[in-house]
């Protein structure tokens, strides 16, 4: 990525210094300004743009809190960075300026490199929150737009649906006409037309219906079945004479041939458009099945009662004629209110119902009218009184009149939230892991195969896997707990989850093992942004319970660009490059490339061949010899294993060990080189009596500190040769000493109480605190090779040996330099008063003979033995 250039101001009152820094910024294409003081500066930022700001602390007039303070509260210049440049190291004054919103903070003198990277970092940060800010206003700007078209359909399809209700109401008096009985009269009240419906309906009895009818209406009855009409009581007698009838209810008894039958009539004077009556319409229809229903529903309505004050569930009873609904006094109480407080309305249920469920519940109820399913039942959410949604069961029944119109629906509703709330956790364990909440394999498995679903309809979608293993969580698993382990995985979870997009998912495949899909991938670099996001997130220090806890990832990262058919693919092939990453040193990300396959499968084959190294015994120990710096004198050997391999022949630990780690067989091995080692210098002992005190330093690995019997294997060994303690040497590196906690220390201790001499390994290469030190019973530390190898080109490794050297010597301790090479190196050790080293100046390791006749010529003063360099 092209770094940003910005315009950046430089506060600092020291004129030195700020011209300095100009330079360095002018050089790198930067824009800069200057102010001597905090009160300047301010003036500046409010008189020009910037992009940056660099601040001193410690300034005449205005301090470096002051400005940050001012700056930070003013709104239009709060969102220019400040990077503090100080030579104040007070942790107090970094958080002071943190929370006053600091971007960085940096010690003087400071570190062009680093300046330079942070500079960057800043401005390429406020170079995407502006773009962010763009893309929300041209957002905005096409919400405005798409508003503005939306009203623009709305009114057109207002019009529309004008013209649609004019068709409407012409096309429902036709179909009203035709579903019912109509009548029409003159002023006679001669019949003028009837419908089909209408002959169909009353048959003979039409005749009877008319006004001009002159004989009694015997066989029509007011809604009592008792009282008579008259001839000009009925519904169009009366609208021929200028009144309307709205609904009138008309019996006509049974005769010997017809039975009985009900009426339900409307009726309406005709008038020319001068107003004059012209006559009158009548529309009935048959409702005979109507009234037997009623009566049906009376007979049932005392024995309905009863049921429902006994029910658990709520009932309801729905009369669609006239739109109104019961609601028994449980079906209240079910949402939380009070028998009067709920009307007969259907809006009083359709209103609490959840607005994601109404559509679906007025389809079902639609679909149970028209006969399209037999029996009502539909699950769906109604609001609580006390504001929360409850599930419900409701379960129904129609009663449809003779022309198939439902006229009455009646049912119960039963309470089904524990339920639903069981059936949603088991849906959500099913798919998700218990510990972290994350999906799981089977959610991830899921959503990778829609996503090679889409790549195949879209052959332009892009998207990424990424899976991530953490480098240390075995350790600290084993060391601190299963309860930390557990924090530890959650708090990484959060961790990586907060690095991702909308739309990725992180899933936990279980132990330490996550993955993370990357949808919508429009440019490669974003992935390698967001793996190196994450890397930052996971090494951040982590306080669990009391422990101050450091972990790294590794990431194997796989595309979809590779021509994937299958997620088990896709996430094997993600998995071998995330342990290509952990081989490349861990704390990284990897991009699977399909050579990995065969390199997985040579791992395999060599992970196969050293289960078998063992019990074939092709492993030996070699020994690199431990020299005076003032004698010359072999003072002792550090024991280092090698394979002899069938095929590959001389294998170093370079080749092996990490695979040995990562599959435990480390233990057995080391077990196994420690007693060897113990075994060959009691023999060297017993046959050059003169070097009583020669001493074996052996390797211990972190897996071998973590087992129950580490004390007991190096009591074992010792017993087993008769070496003495003190002849025995212990190397842990410092790596392992990172996270040590009080249980490695009481084991530490108890090494040491045997006399068994404990020394730190690669010391300098860590990043722990030098407190372990004090904490740990150390007898040696030995210097990496890394500062030994560039004392002679470098002063500054220099300083380091030498403070190493001088520390060990405060503290009571041996410091051995490992990685001599040359003579020069020799002497400026010498000069630092380091007693002790190895390297290959001396003699590289060698098998058992080779080292006999070391310590031999050793005894003659002649340490470095040429014969033995190749």
């Amino acid at each position: 990525m092209t770094p940003s250039s910005g315009n950046v101001l430089v506060v600092d009152d020291q004129e030195f210094l700020r011209d300095l820094l100009a330079r360095y910024l002018k050089d790198l294409k930067h824009t800069v300004m200057l102010a001597g003081n905090g009160r300047q500066a301010l003036d500046l930022l409010r008189a020009h743009k910037f992009d940056l700001v660099l601040l001193d602390i410690m300034m005449p007039v205005m301090s470096g809190f002051e400005v940050l303070a001012e700056l930070k509260g003013d709104p239009q210049l709060s969102d220019i960075p400040v990077i503090v440049i100080s030579a104040d190291t007070e942790i107090e004054s970094i958080i002071t300026c943190i929370k006053h919103g600091a971007e960085d903070y940096l010690f003087k003198p400071y570190n062009s490199v680093l300046l330079n990277a942070r500079v960057n970092a800043c401005l390429d940060k406020k170079r995407l929150r502006e773009q962010e800010r763009a893309y929300l206003q041209t957002l905005e700007q096409r919400v405005a737009e798409r508003t503005a078209l939306a009203e623009q359909r709305a009114t057109a399809l207002e019009r529309s649906e004008a013209a649609f209700r004019r068709q409407t109401t012409v096309l429902q008096s036709i179909l009203d006409s035709m579903g019912d009985g109509v009548v029409v009269v003159d002023t006679a009240g001669a019949l003028v037309h009837q419908n089909p419906a209408a002959r169909h309906t009353l048959a003979d009895r039409l005749v009877e219906f008319l006004p001009s009818v002159g004989h009694p209406l015997e066989n029509f009855h007011h809604a009592d079945q008792v009282t008579i009409y008259r001839s000009d009581e009925l519904p169009l007698a009366q609208a021929i004479h200028g009144r309307s009838i709205d609904s009138a209810e008309i019996f006509i008894a049974p005769t010997a041939h017809e039975p009985s039958q009900w009426l339900s009539v409307t009726a309406r004077p005709l008038r020319e458009p001068d107003g004059t009556l012209s006559g009158g319409v009548a529309v009935f229809r048959d409702i005979s099945a109507d009234k037997q229903a009623e009566v049906a529903l009376r007979e049932s309505e005392e024995r309905y009662a009863l049921a429902a004050q006994g029910a658990n569930d709520g009932l309801w009873d729905w009369d669609l004629k006239r739109d109104q609904l019961f609601f028994s006094p449980r079906w209240k109480s079910m949402l939380g209110y009070a028998e009067e407080e709920i009307g007969n309305t259907p809006d009083e249920w359709f209103k609490r119902v959840h607005p994601d469920d109404r559509e679906r519940l007025e389809v079902h109820l639609a679909a149970h009218f028209r006969r399209l399913i037999a029996q009502f039942e539909h699950e769906y959410r109604v609001l609580h009184r006390d504001g929360n949604y409850r599930w419900m069961l409701c379960r129904g029944l129609a009663i449809w009149d003779a022309s198939g119109q439902a006229m009455r629906m009646a049912g119960s509703q039963t309470d089904i939230t524990d339920r639903k709330s069981a059936e949603q956790r088991l849906q959500h364990d099913a798919l998700h892991d218990v510990l972290t909440g994350l999906p799981n394999r089977a959610l991830l498995v899921d959503r990778l195969g829609r996503a090679l679903a889409r790549l195949k309809r879209s052959p332009d979608y892009r998207f990424a896997l990424l899976f991530l293993d953490l480098d240390r969580f075995k350790m600290i698993n084993d060391s601190l707990g299963h309860a930390v382990g557990d924090q530890l995985l959650i708090t990484i979870a959060q961790r990586v989850e907060s690095c991702l997009r909308p739309g990725d998912t992180i899933a936990r495949m279980g132990g330490d093992e996550f993955t993370i899909l990357l949808e919508e991938i429009t440019d490669e670099a974003v992935i390698s942004d967001i793996a190196d996001r994450i890397q930052r997130e996971i090494s951040s220090p982590l306080q669990l319970d009391s422990h101050h806890v450091f972990t790294t990832a590794s990431i194997g990262i796989t595309l979809s660009s590779q021509g994937y058919d299958r997620p088990a693919d896709m996430i094997r092939d993600a998995d071998t490059a995330m342990y290509h990453a952990k081989m490349r040193g861990k704390a990284r990300h990897v991009l699977f490339h399909p050579s990995m396959h065969t390199q997985a499968m040579a791992q395999l084959e060599l992970e196969s061949d050293l289960r078998q190294a063992l019990v074939r015994q092709e492993l030996s120990v070699y020994y690199q010899p431990i020299i005076s710096l003032d004698s010359g004198q072999v003072t002792g050997f550090e024991a280092l294993v090698r394979w002899q391999h069938p095929r590959r022949g001389l294998l170093y630990p370079a080749d092996f060990i990490d695979l040995a780690e990562e599959t435990g067989l480390i233990i057995p091995i080391g077990w196994w080189v420690l007693r060897e080692a113990c075994r060959q210098v009691r023999e060297w002992q017993m046959q050059f009596p003169d070097t009583p005190s020669l001493s074996i330093n052996v390797n211990l690995s972190s897996k071998q500190i973590g087992q129950p019997d580490v004390v007991e294997q190096v009591v074992q060994a010792l017993n087993e040769t008769g070496l003495s303690p003190r002849s025995l040497k212990l190397e842990i590196t410092e790596h392992t000493l990172i996270d040590c906690d009080a249980s490695t220390t009481n084991i530490l201790t108890r090494i040491r109480e045997l006399g068994v001499q404990l020394c730190i390994d690669d010391f300098g290469t860590g990043y722990s605190s030098l407190s372990y030190l004090y904490q740990l019973p150390i007898d040696a530390l030995k210097i990496d090779r890394s500062f030994i190898s560039r004392l002679e080109s470098n002063g500054e490794n220099g300083e380091i040996v030498q403070t190493i050297i001088s520390l060990a010597r405060m503290l009571g301790l041996e410091a051995v330099a490992e990685g001599i090479e040359t003579e020069h190196q020799i002497e400026q050790l010498k000069q630092f008063h380091c007693t002790q080293g190895q390297g290959w100046l001396f003699s590289r390791a060698v098998d058992a003979q080779s080292a006999s006749d070391l310590v031999k010529n050793s005894m003659f003063g002649a340490a470095k033995i040429p014969e033995l360099q190749a």
